[in-house]
């Protein structure tokens, strides 16, 4: 059986999170209380105890919320779920929504160990059925899947296009749950890195690359274009679609 190990919140972002016995899961939020919670794809974070378990192995000592994540499970293999799937946490419903995170930044954790588990094996989902939750709840995986969509831009298009791409995006596919992926010219770019997660690791049903300076087209140039279209590519059972005007994002 797969149970709730530990709850945990925080009321800034960037520090280890208090352990607490009982709270309330928000739709489209996430914790009540929790800095982490909010309009995004990412509103409760998931990780094993089993995963905490391994850093133990390494000569740390650590507890749940160590690692920043709200809820630490037991006896559940989170990490082969899969993105899209339901969940339910006692009388609520979740979807997951990542597998694994990119630290941009490395944690004390990371320094203390030389390694840490949450990028690798830590969990994201997105509330969709609110209420209560405890410790000791029962965890039930469903056999029910919702699609997902990813939108990937700059930061000042994404800025100041967001809503608008994000209504257009929900209009065309009717995705449970879309995130934002922010373009970098750093080195090269991350556009590739970013497929790369979405396209393997995540498995995402629909991305949106929004390039309108045009200067990102050359990294679909080892993709296959579907037959009759200029501008859709699929890989690994993603379909990208590539636009560089808000017309072509409405033609979706």
């Amino acid at each position: 059986m797969s149970t709730i190990k530990a709850i945990s919140i925080s009321n800034r972002k960037g520090m280890r999170k208090e352990n607490i016995e009982t709270t309330r899961l928000v739709v489209e939020s996430g914790l009540e209380h929790d800095a982490h919670a909010g309009r995004w794809h990412r509103q409760v974070s998931f990780l094993a105890e089993e995963s905490i378990e391994k850093m133990r192995d390494k000569g740390l000592d650590v507890v749940a919320g160590n690692f920043a994540e709200n809820i630490t499970t037991e006896g559940l293999d989170l990490v082969n779920i899969g993105v899209g799937t339901h969940i339910t946490l006692g009388e609520t419903e979740l979807i997951l929504s990542q597998l694994g995170k990119i630290c941009h930044t490395r944690c004390a954790i990371y320094h203390q160990a030389g390694d840490c588990v949450m990028p690798k094996e830590g969990v994201f989902g997105v509330v969709v059925t609110g209420g209560n939750i405890h410790v000791g709840d029962t965890i039930h995986v469903l056999k029910k899947r919702s699609t997902s969509a990813a939108i990937i831009t700059s930061k000042e298009t994404g800025q100041s296009h967001a809503d608008q791409l994000r209504q257009l995006t929900s209009a065309a596919f009717r995705p449970a749950f879309i995130r934002f992926d922010v373009l970098n010219n750093k080195e090269g770019g991350n556009l590739v890195a970013i497929l790369k997660d979405l396209t393997a690791t995540q498995q995402t049903d629909d991305i949106i690359i929004f390039d309108p300076s045009g200067s990102e087209g050359l990294a679909l140039i080892d993709y296959s274009k579907l037959p009759g279209s200029d501008n859709r590519y699929r890989k690994n059972g993603s379909t990208i679609h590539y636009c560089r005007t808000i017309e072509e994002v409405e033609q979706l």
